[in-house]
C-alpha cells in the first residue's frame, strides 16, 4: 500500500494521510500540523516541520469517529449485512441473503418493489417508502425513495444493473415493515434484494463498488446458529469478490470455519488493507455459506471505507 492523502478538515490538520508502518511518509511538501495514520497501528503522527511526531493519546479510533460523522471529505463508513434464515445441509454453497442467490444482470432494468403484506402502503401501518440505493449501467450511483403499495408492484424511475440496498424510510404505527419486500427486476425476473418483515434493511450481502471509489475492508463477522433441536452445525463461509465487474472471475479471498459447537460467533478484524481486502470501482463483491446441518441460521457483516478515487 502506498500513502493516501486525504483532503479534510479536522482539529488543526488540513491534510489527512494513511498507511502501513513500512511506508516511508513524506518530509516534502508536507505543512506543519498534517497527521499521519498508521492503519496497522493505529498511532497517528503530526508534521512538525522536521520530523513525523507521534501524537500522544492519538489513535486511529478518533480519525475513524471523524470518518463516520462524515467530517471526512471523499471518505464513507460502510456495513455490508447479509441474513439467510433457514440453509439446509443439501443446498452446498449459497449466498448469505434473503433474497437467494443472486442474478447478475448484464443490463440495468426496471425494478418492481412490492411486499407480501397489504399493510406496507403509503397509508398503512406498516412500511410506507422505501429507500433504493444501488448502480446504474455505467456503475454510477442511483437513488430513489419508492412509494409501496402494499402487494401490488410499484416500478422504479430508474434502471439499475446492482441493488447494493433497500431501507425503509417511514411507517406507520408499527414502525417498520410487516411483511417481506421484494425488489425484483421487471424483465429477468430474479430478485435483486430482499427485505425481509420487522428488519426495515436489507441483508444480502452482496456489494457492488461505485465508479470513482474503492471499498477498503476492515473487519469481517460471522454468526451461525441452529434454529432447532439437534446436531450443532459447522458452517464454513466464503467471501468472493469479482475485481473491475462481470467480464472477471470471482476470486475467493477468505475461507473462515465456525463450530458452533464450540461458538457461534467469529470476529475478524483486518487492521490494514491488502490486494485482497481493497476492492476498485465495479468490483462485486459476495458472502457464501455452506452447512452440515438442516435448518441452520447464518449471519454475516463486513465493514469497510469506502474512499473516492
Amino acid at each position: 500500500m502506498s500513502v493516501v492523502r486525504v483532503k479534510a478538515y479536522i482539529s488543526d490538520a488540513k491534510v489527512h494521510m494513511f498507511g502501513f508502518t513500512t511506508d516511508t511518509k513524506p518530509i516534502t511538501g508536507v505543512n506543519i500540523g498534517e497527521r499521519f495514520w498508521e492503519t496497522d497501528t493505529g498511532d497517528i503522527y503530526s508534521w512538525s516541520g522536521s520530523a513525523w511526531l507521534l501524537e500522544v493519546g492519538a489513535r486511529g479510533e478518533d480519525f475513524m469517529l471523524d470518518v463516520a460523522r462524515g467530517r471526512v471529505p471523499g471518505m464513507a463508513t460502510l456495513v455490508i449485512r447479509g441474513h439467510n434464515p433457514s440453509q439446509s445441509s443439501a443446498s452446498g454453497f449459497v449466498d448469505v441473503a434473503e433474497g437467494g442467490n443472486l442474478v447478475y444482470l448484464s443490463t440495468a432494468e426496471i425494478m418492481d418493489i412490492v411486499s407480501t403484506s397489504e399493510n406496507d402502503t403509503a397509508d398503512g401501518t406498516g412500511a410506507r417508502t422505501v429507500l433504493i440505493d444501488g448502480i446504474d449501467q455505467a456503475f454510477e450511483v442511483k437513488t430513489e425513495v419508492v412509494t409501496l403499495n402494499g402487494i401490488t408492484d410499484v416500478p422504479t424511475v430508474n434502471t439499475y444493473c446492482r441493488i447494493n440496498t433497500m431501507v425503509v424510510l417511514t411507517a406507520g404505527s408499527s414502525g417498520w415493515n410487516e411483511g417481506n419486500i421484494t425488489c425484483t427486476a421487471d424483465v429477468g425476473g430474479s430478485i435483486q434484494s430482499e427485505l425481509d418483515a420487522t428488519e426495515s434493511i436489507s441483508q444480502n450481502s452482496h456489494y457492488t463498488v461505485p465508479l470513482g471509489k474503492t471499498l477498503h475492508v476492515m473487519k469481517l463477522e460471522f454468526n451461525a446458529a441452529k434454529l432447532t433441536a439437534g446436531t450443532a452445525p459447522i458452517v464454513e463461509f466464503k467471501g468472493y469478490a469479482r475485481p473491475g465487474g462481470s467480464s472477471r472471475a470471482w476470486i475467493q479471498f477468505f475461507d473462515k470455519r465456525l463450530d458452533t459447537a464450540r461458538q457461534n460467533e467469529l470476529d475478524v478484524p483486518l487492521p490494514f488493507p491488502t490486494s485482497s481486502t481493497q476492492l476498485s470501482a465495479k468490483s462485486d463483491f459476495r458472502f457464501r455459506t455452506d452447512t452440515d446441518q438442516n435448518s441452520t441460521e447464518v449471519r454475516t457483516r463486513m465493514y469497510g471505507i469506502l474512499i473516492a478515487d
